[in-house]
């Protein structure tokens, strides 16, 4: 890399400019915003329009493996900061296969559908479907997340009511994956069989019992 190479990624990294390098070879993961903090630098190329540079934090779920956290200092159209800073914005990220600490976010591109690893264990899903407390919960919504589970089935975020088994109902939303099944259970208002692990948070719906 010449001088004025090493001068113009100087600049690049300052002003919080792509990394064209990781955009096009890192791989492709989703990135769900957690946070977005806005810096006083603005840059505007030509007649274009201006971006400010922001630092994102991220929840990062490539395929196949555990999630992660990653911050990314990176500019952004400031015409685009309010859809951004909405809850639960997922975009698409390039993450160095070899060094995962480098993310960046690649708005030319829609997030892909990833599996997650197989998870056992305290805490899991299959865990808690064997050791859990029996409740039943009523479905308030559900809406698709675009990750699968290790076996394929698509992970939903669920909105339930927690009905029975516990002193005082509540409701809470938790991700559980849905295998092809137990779709005709899956509608609001519909009543079904779960179990509940050591925190109130830990729900997971037991679809192989039908519904209550």
């Amino acid at each position: 890399m010449g001088l004025f190479d090493s001068m113009a990624k100087g600049f690049q990294n300052l002003t919080g400019g792509v990394d064209t390098e990781l955009i096009e070879t890192g791989v492709l993961a989703r990135g769900e915003i957690l946070s977005i903090s806005l810096s006083g630098t603005t840059v505007q190329i030509m007649n274009n329009l201006v971006e400010r540079t922001c630092t994102f934090v991220l929840n990062v779920i490539m395929d196949g493996q555990k999630p992660f956290q990653a911050t990314v200092s990176q500019r952004v159209q400031e015409v685009m900061i309010p859809q951004l800073q909405q809850p639960g914005v997922v975009v698409a990220v390039r993450v160095d296969a070899a060094d995962h600490s480098r993310v960046a976010i690649d708005f030319g591109s829609q997030p892909p559908e990833v599996n997650l690893p197989e998870s056992t264990g305290p805490g899991s899903a299959a865990y808690i479907l064997e050791h859990g407390k029996p409740i039943t919960v009523v479905l308030v919504a559900n809406q698709p997340i675009g990750v699968n589970n290790a076996k394929g089935d698509p992970v939903h975020a669920l909105t339930l009511t927690v009905a029975t088994g516990v002193p005082t109902p509540y409701q809470i939303q938790v991700g559980n994956a849905i295998p092809a099944t137990a779709l005709p259970l899956v509608y609001p208002g519909s009543k079904l069989h779960a179990k509940l692990g050591d925190a109130p948070g830990d729900v997971v719906v037991d679809w192989a019992a039908g519904a209550a």
